[in-house]
């Protein structure tokens, strides 16, 4: 295992504990799940509970699991009985957006995620791609692009705020 993941083009940028992640998981899915992966979602799971049992995988973070309830949802049609638990992946992205747009006060994820709750709370992870998509396109840690942004004219561009989430 950990030399497939190691080969190059690596797998993964985590080569040296990315197998122990992967074995881990499917140990997890063989004992607990009687080696059905599927039986993860196959009860019609609320978003909240399917995004805690990800997150409860050795590395799967909440950024991880909060986009694999949305993508599980959209584009494989897993049903989820409620989707309000399906949060936005916190990421540095979103993070300066969010700050910068005055959304949160503070580079906090627990913040941002019930400020995406307050705001969308049928479904708060349907604000992750267009806040990805600014931040990426427009709100660049450096030398942001305000004039250009499709937010311009409603954000307050708090940049300094921001100024500690780094990114490319």
């Amino acid at each position: 295992m950990a030399e497939a993941i190691r080969r190059k083009p690596a797998l993964h940028r985590y080569v040296n504990t990315m197998p122990r992640w992967v074995l881990e998981a499917a140990r997890r899915v063989v004992e607990e799940l009687g080696g059905n992966a599927e039986a993860i979602w196959s009860d019609r799971p609320r978003a909240r509970e399917l995004q805690e049992l990800l997150d409860s995988f050795l590395g799967i973070s909440q950024k991880k699991a909060a986009m694999t309830v949305m993508l599980l949802w959209r584009n494989c049609d897993v049903e989820i009985a409620e989707m309000e638990g399906c949060d936005v992946a916190v990421d540095i992205h979103l993070r300066r957006v969010f700050l910068r747009s005055g959304l949160v006060e503070r580079d906090d994820p627990s913040a941002m995620i019930q400020a995406a709750r307050d705001l969308r709370p049928e479904l708060p992870g349907a604000l992750d791609p267009p806040a990805w998509t600014v931040g990426r396109k427009w709100c660049h840690p450096r030398l942001p692009e305000c004039p250009e942004c499709a937010l311009t004219e409603v954000c307050p561009k708090l940049i300094d705020r921001a100024a500690t989430v780094g990114g490319p």
